[in-house]
């Protein structure tokens, strides 16, 4: 997976709610900056005017409070529709703030280096679209204030030379390549990032499919021999501590050497195939079931005594029976069974012993049925 810039795995809207109330922060810091100049600098000079009030105070403020006004009104608007169109909004209402701060305090020739804080607040969306757009944004405003706005006030006042012009030029430009090296530079981490993070998922995945291969057997995707034993030990100790009933069936395909040998081994791994779909099909999730060699297979019934375990072991043996394999309808195949409840004095040897011996028990006896282990 290849991401072309940040917005590809980031999600922008509650960081440009954090710029907007940033954004109104700088109003109040800039009010309260105003309010200080004006009685420490402006009165001593005798600026202290309602006029100088009036213009270097609640002009800015009533400006930078409309502008936000409508710039909060319209980000929800278009954010749901237009998907960049809340960076663009950002960067213009960014440059606005600029314009604002530039028209009120034109005189100053340092304030006109802030038109390149739109163009630098850009690298927070890492697209060098955006860049561009805050640099013409930028550059035009700046352009419209020189040569628009700077001749309508007295000469006397305006300090902005040609030096001034390309000085300012150049820290725009500037910040463009430094936020087109700082995009770069993170579209490089990005994909390092993304690919070292690959790289571990595809380990894990390979981790995790041979864990599973070497739990599970291949033909009938049931746990195998070596599974089967290790739940059983851990489910015993479980039984034991928390106080709940187990009980373990053995189950055995009866006559399976003669359908081998009638059918041929692909129709026996259909048999196989059919027995092991019916298990998976009546027992419960907390129940694990494995072929345990061959043509046996073995279940572990937690929370189930030996009664409920014989039933559950019945619904399969007589689904088991009543199916039928494709390439051979007429013949009808059956099962043998097994039962044991786990009881105190039995470890997981002599359980799956008493269980296999209910097994021949019921092979002795006829076939295709259920028994549950009786001590002799």
């Amino acid at each position: 997976m290849i991401y072309r810039n940040i917005s590809d795995v980031v999600e922008f809207d509650k960081w440009n709610r954090k710029i907007l109330n940033t954004f109104w922060h700088i109003v109040l810091i800039s009010f309260v900056t105003e309010i200080i100049i004006f009685f420490l600098v402006a009165i001593p000079r005798g600026d202290g005017n309602f006029l100088y009030f009036k213009s270097y105070v609640l002009k800015p403020l009533l400006l930078n409070m409309l502008l936000f006004s409508i710039t909060e009104l319209c980000y929800p608007l278009i954010k749901n529709k237009f998907k960049e169109a809340p960076k663009y909004l950002i960067i213009i209402a960014g440059t606005l703030l600029v314009c604002n701060l530039v028209y009120i305090h034109y005189a100053v020739s340092i304030i006109y280096v802030v038109f390149i804080f739109p163009i630098m607040l850009s690298v927070y969306y890492g697209n060098k679209k955006i860049t561009l757009f805050a640099l013409a944004l930028n550059l035009a405003a700046y352009f419209a204030i020189v040569f628009l706005y700077l001749p309508t006030k007295p000469i006397e006042k305006v300090n902005h030379s040609l030096t001034d012009l390309c000085t300012n030029i150049a820290f725009m430009i500037s910040a463009v390549l430094l936020v087109y090296s700082f995009v770069n530079r993170s579209q490089e981490i990005l994909q390092s990032f993304v690919s070292m993070y690959e790289n571990e998922q595809e380990l894990a995945l390979k981790n995790f499919v041979m864990e599973l291969n070497s739990k599970i057997e291949p033909v009938t995707e049931l746990y195998n021999h070596k599974t089967f034993y290790e739940h059983l030990e851990s489910l015993i100790e479980q039984s034991r501590r928390f106080n709940f009933p187990l009980s373990l069936a053995v189950l055995d395909i009866d006559n399976f050497k003669r359908v081998n040998d009638t059918y041929g081994h692909s129709v026996g791994d259909d048999v196989i195939k059919s027995l092991a779909k019916v298990i998976k099909s009546n027992i419960r999730s907390d129940d694990y079931a494995a072929r345990y060699g061959g043509e046996e297979f073995a279940i572990i019934f937690t929370d189930k005594d030996q009664i409920k375990a014989f039933e559950a072991a019945e619904r399969i043996r007589i689904a088991f029976n009543n199916i039928s394999i494709n390439s051979i309808d007429s013949e009808r195949f059956s099962v043998s069974i097994g039962v044991c409840e786990l009881s105190e004095a039995v470890d997981k040897q002599t359980l799956f012993a008493f269980a296999d011996h209910a097994l021949y028990s019921a092979k002795r006896t006829g076939k295709n049925r259920t028994i549950i282990y009786e001590k002799s």
